[in-house]
């Protein structure tokens, strides 16, 4: 079985960075925007409940470079302390509707250390969108959504 695939070059582009999304994110380090188009998008689907592991936090979309970064002091930083962990897995990219457009789907085990040893918290499925720009490949929209679903 032979899958779509994007020039060499283009793939391996995305792929490093998607792999500084999750050194970025877990750090709540401000240059985690600038993976980012102006525009993009970042949903988050659901989150389970922090007793189970969780955010807590509600679903929704955030829009922009601006609110991106408020996520990463609000979020990163000041709630989980740096110390919530993404690890991703089965990442794989495909062609999108044209040459300046790719999709990437991946997995994501979400480990915590807020209270000492760490230990798995959450089990993500992120949904991706790249789109060449003239600073190269960036994510225009990001999707994830985690489990436990607390349902």
């Amino acid at each position: 079985m032979r899958f779509p695939r994007l020039p060499v070059d283009d793939e391996l582009e995305i792929r490093s960075l998607f792999a500084r999304y999750g050194h970025l994110a877990d750090a709540g380090d401000p240059l985690f925007v600038e993976l980012f188009t102006p525009d993009a998008t970042w949903t988050r689907e659901n989150s389970p409940p922090a007793s189970m592991g969780g955010s807590g936090l509600p679903r929704e979309t955030m829009r922009g470079r601006e609110v991106l970064g408020k996520l990463m002091v609000d979020v990163m930083q000041k709630k989980f302390r740096q110390r919530m962990h993404h690890q991703f897995t089965d990442f794989y990219v495909e062609p999108g509707e044209n040459a300046d457009d790719a999709v990437g789907h991946a997995r994501a085990l979400i480990t915590d250390w807020r209270e000492g040893p760490g230990k798995f918290a959450m089990f993500g499925h992120y949904d991706l969108r790249f789109r060449r720009t003239a600073d190269g490949w960036r994510i225009c929209d990001a999707s994830v959504y985690v489990l436990p679903d607390g349902k």
